[in-house]
């Protein structure tokens, strides 16, 4: 994790600092560039010693970009509480939009799935699937087991982010424009199975 900028009084800054390299690193990546910590300082027109005090690493500034889906996410998610009534279609919308912006950012987010992966690398993943997946499931959680409800919201963290998407464009001939309405179709049976066994 990038560290954290103590200065008393200065938590403001700290974040503004933080959110400017992190905006350099992607606009680097969205050149086609893998951003290291300097290029991301020169972009931010941040010296490069508080660059280092935030992400020490390139792996902590690559890992720092992937925090900007949740932005997205999060606007989505009420906004999809409210458009969508319907549990299985609402999940497998959120599903399906989840894929199209992943798949705009593919490249740069199997960087970071990479960085992940590596034990000397000494970075993981922020888990914030089940946060997303909880607020989309609330209305109808207490329909379910507990058992059944855990299962359910684990069975749903395998649709969301790039792992997915490698999995279909590395293991099947199915077309990149169709990738968000496959997993779409398999989110809303799913949700429509774990409905029906709690009726029954």
């Amino acid at each position: 994790m990038p560290a954290r900028d103590k200065t008393p009084g200065r938590p403001r800054q700290t974040q503004r600092t933080r959110r400017a390299l992190v905006a350099a690193a992607d606009e680097l990546f969205a050149e086609g560039l893998a951003p290291t910590v300097t290029l991301a300082a020169e972009r931010a027109d941040v010296s490069r010693a508080t660059a280092y005090r935030y992400f020490p690493t390139q792996e902590a500034l690559l890992l720092a970009t992937e925090y900007l889906g949740d932005s997205e996410a999060l606007r989505i998610l009420p906004e999809l509480a409210h458009e969508i009534d319907d549990p299985a279609e609402r999940i497998a919308e959120a599903v399906r939009r989840g894929a199209v912006w992943t798949l705009g950012r593919e490249s740069r987010l199997r960087a970071i799935l990479r960085v992940s992966l590596d034990p000397a690398s000494g970075a993981a993943r922020p888990a914030r699937r089940r946060e997303y997946i909880r607020q989309l499931t609330a209305s109808f959680a207490g329909e379910l087991a507990p058992e059944a409800y855990e299962g359910l919201v684990g069975s749903l963290t395998l649709l969301f982010g790039i792992d997915p998407i490698v999995a279909i464009r590395d293991n099947s001939s199915v077309p990149a424009s169709q990738i968000p309405d496959l997993l779409a179709w398999t989110a809303r049976a799913v949700v429509s199975s774990a409905l029906a066994q709690a009726e029954g």
